[in-house]
């Protein structure tokens, strides 16, 4: 393989790195299991700090029955991506930040802004890359009561929903809810 065709498999592995993370922040935002278990391989492994360490199959079914059902809403952004490719294998680092929003029991609204780094080891097995570990280090987290009023009036939209009711599911019919 020359040194172009080389570059241009590069990218199309990073491209493919790229998507798997996308689907990460889908997978968690909207709920669907069936899509978050997609990025990982059987046997990989998730280390998400103090909260997880183990199986990453097993880090769905935790974060999607256990975790998640506390919040309204989550958003995860995926911001700085960088990748490194040999072979049948590659390593990423993404950078991210989320939002979370959770009623207490008192019924007041809080939302979390949080920032993390995931470092990620990538591999292709039988043509199919996907994600074999991910570790997760903490940059910042901050926490407020939310102005509720904000979600109203000129900054009313439709709220986003961690469900198959979620506007994207209506609008965008190349993005189905995995069954």
């Amino acid at each position: 393989m020359d040194s172009q065709d080389q570059a241009l498999s590069h990218l199309l592995v990073k491209e493919r790195l790229h998507e798997l993370e996308m689907a990460y922040c889908r997978g968690v935002d909207r709920r669907d299991a069936t899509l978050l278990q997609s990025i990982f391989f059987e046997d990989a492994i998730e280390e998400h700090g103090d909260m997880y360490k183990g199986s990453a199959i097993e880090f769905v079914r935790w974060a999607i029955e256990t975790f998640l059902p506390q919040y309204e809403a989550t958003t995860h952004y995926v911001l700085n991506e960088w990748y490194r490719v040999d072979g049948e294998r590659a390593e990423g680092e993404t950078h991210r930040i989320s939002y979370h929003r959770q009623r207490h029991e008192d019924g007041k609204l809080f939302e979390t802004l949080a920032a993390c780094r995931t470092f990620n080891r990538y591999e292709c097995r039988d043509g199919d890359w996907r994600i074999a570990y991910r570790g997760v280090a903490r940059d910042w987290v901050t926490q407020c009561q939310a102005d509720e009023a904000l979600y109203t009036g000129k900054f009313g939209m439709p709220l986003s929903r961690p469900d198959a009711d979620d506007l994207s599911y209506r609008l965008l019919t190349l993005f189905p809810r995995s069954r």
